[in-house]
């Protein structure tokens, strides 16, 4: 089986997620990125887009979790990101989501990071 990368590299959120109130109240920015490992077999010489990991999908998937729900922490809203894309796309076999908070109340820092990866097997 040869397995394709797919990434989408720093999508813009914004969000209510948070365990202090003032970030469950005015929000905060977020920074996703998403590694998709892919079984393309299928997709061999078609050209088709129903052979392969739309992206406009899962970035659509990723923003209606960002939008709906509200997360205290940045740990489950990764996890919820993750178990989203593996149950939704059967042709991803890994997906590695990193989550960044730039403006975490922790003083002068660039981010805080989640990263979590989910596997088929």
């Amino acid at each position: 089986m040869k397995l394709t990368t797919i990434k989408i590299n720093n999508a813009k959120f914004f969000a209510y997620h948070g365990d202090l109130e003032h970030e469950k109240v005015f929000g905060n920015q977020f920074e996703v990125d998403i590694e998709m490992i892919c079984d393309l077999t299928e997709l061999k010489e078609t050209d088709k887009l129903t052979k392969t990991v739309n992206y406009l999908t899962v970035y659509n998937l990723v923003k209606e979790i960002f939008g709906k729900e509200k997360f205290n922490l940045v740990e489950t809203a990764n996890i919820k990101v993750c178990e989203a894309i593996m149950s939704n796309f059967v042709l991803v076999q890994k997906v590695i989501v990193k989550i960044r908070k730039p403006n975490a109340p922790l003083g002068i820092i660039d981010s805080v990071e989640v990263i979590n990866e989910l596997s088929r097997n």
